[in-house]
């Protein structure tokens, strides 16, 4: 049985979202793709906040989609990205209740952007260290809710806290210029942000994803030796999670090549040739990564996404 093509399915849900909201484009639109983003990264699991134990030391909270690390070492807590006000103070009240009343010795921030370095007063660390870049890109943004660090550093940087060696690792031009992964070679246990997900599609696309620098970073992360790896979003898993990962990347750039190279390096004029463009991209992925998260939702935008990187030449 032949399957429907997705464009057709996107036209029929938008023309029958048309009539059930009189004809209101604009209403319908934003219903169809409102809706299935909500699904995307509001799914019953990550309602909520919790903090579960992964190692000795190690903890990973996590707030709705939202997720960071705790290291509890003898000189206090090592946190990762606060987030928010909000998801800092429901973190204060998890590590009552887990029994870790050290203070924070050192809040770290992984990059720049506002959704991960809000709300880091409410946690009254000692130290804050970030990216020297950081306050480059906070001068241009309202960044008044974000506690400023007091050591900025640049390149790769081995912290020893209270007996654990904690390795902040530079990614490079990546997902920004300021990123960091933190790796604990002794838990074996790699966390990274906005940089690698478990079985679950890019949101939006990737935005502010740089391919190439991506893809040679990843693979440097992949090559450590670690057992648990821990995304600052939805689930954390294995280290073969990323590994599939890094396949995924690399697998998106060569489709993009073989769709362009089938069906023309300029951009397509006829609909016709978009239409069978996009159809063939979305079936060769949904035959590999169809049952991750958020496919369905996401396709759309990996396919522009990746479409236009690969004819700019990134």
């Amino acid at each position: 049985m032949k399957r429907t093509p997705p464009y057709v399915l996107l036209v029929t849900t938008l023309v029958a979202g048309l009539f059930v909201s009189s004809c209101n484009p604009r209403k319908a639109i934003m219903k169809s793709a409102v809706g299935d983003l909500a699904s995307y990264f509001g799914p019953q699991e990550y309602d909520g906040s919790e903090l579960v134990k992964l190692t000795d030391r190690v903890y990973t909270y996590r707030w709705t989609w939202y997720r960071s690390i705790v290291i509890d070492t003898e000189e206090g807590l090592v946190i990762t990205d606060p987030f928010n006000s909000d998801a800092a103070t429901a973190l204060k009240k998890h590590l009552k209740e887990a029994g870790l009343t050290r203070p924070v010795h050192t809040l770290f921030y992984s990059h720049y952007h506002l959704d991960h370095t809000e709300g880091g007063a409410v946690l009254d660390p000692q130290e804050v260290v970030a990216h020297q870049k950081c306050p480059t890109y906070w001068a241009d943004l309202d960044a008044s809710r974000v506690l400023p660090p007091t050591k900025l550093i640049d390149g790769d940087q081995m912290l020893t806290i209270g007996g654990v060696e904690i390795q902040l690792l530079d990614l490079g031009k990546t997902h920004t210029d300021t990123l960091y992964a933190v790796y604990l070679p002794k838990e074996r246990l790699l966390w990274t942000a906005d940089f690698a997900l478990v079985r679950t599609i890019l949101p939006i696309g990737g935005p502010d994803y740089y391919f190439p620098g991506a893809i040679k970073a990843m693979e440097r992360l992949a090559a450590l030796d670690f057992d648990i790896f821990v995304p600052s979003h939805f689930g954390y898993g294995k280290k073969q999670d990323l590994v599939d990962y890094v396949d995924f990347l690399k697998y998106l750039q060569e489709l993009g090549l073989r769709t362009m190279e089938k069906f023309g390096r300029e951009v397509p004029r006829d609909r016709e040739t978009l239409e069978n463009a996009f159809s063939f991209f979305y079936d060769e992925l949904e035959e590999r990564y169809g049952d991750w998260h958020g496919f369905e939702q996401n396709v759309l935008f990996v396919v522009a996404r990746t479409t236009t990187g690969v004819r700019l030449g990134y």
